[in-house]
């Protein structure tokens, strides 16, 4: 019995450590992706006083034709303004050799957007992720993840 006891801690223990998170939610993309059809995230924000970072997440195919992916990323905050920038995400290296994990068919990365990042308002906050690419119905997209962890200072 004191064995059970030993084993629940020691598991309760790896998983209360690492930073908390506060949203994680994966989209499947529709192949081809359109203009049209963002990718949208919606998450609650309820404490302003400390930071967060946040990380996306792409899964696309190993024959994606394309070095990186031009994105139009628009966040829609809680008083219903919104701001939008475009931004390009790497997904191979000078050589031409993907930066994710590949496996199979598919490769993953994780792309770090923000780290450190303090939210001024309370509430309910939208991400949208258009792709803007040279062309509309972009092969090989396969999804996206936003990932927000509470920042933890590394001293």
């Amino acid at each position: 019995m004191k064995y059970i006891v030993f084993i629940l801690l020691i598991i309760v223990n790896m998983t209360s450590c690492g930073p908390k998170v506060i949203y994680d939610q994966k989209v499947e993309v529709k192949n081809p992706w359109q203009y049209s059809s963002p990718a949208t995230f919606e998450y609650e924000v309820l404490d302003t006083t400390i930071s967060y970072d946040l990380q996306l997440a792409v899964t696309h195919t190993i024959d994606f034709s394309f070095e990186n992916l031009y994105i139009n990323a628009t966040t829609v905050f809680p008083d219903g303004k919104k701001s939008t920038h475009p931004v390009s995400l790497q997904f191979a290296n000078e050589s031409g050799d993907w930066i994710g994990n590949c496996t199979g068919e598919s490769c993953n990365i994780m792309i770090d957007i923000s780290s450190g990042a303090f939210f001024k308002t309370v509430g309910k906050y939208g991400l949208n992720i258009e792709q803007y690419s040279r062309k509309d119905g972009l092969e090989g997209i396969k999804s996206l993840t936003l990932k927000i962890t509470e920042h933890q200072n590394t001293k």
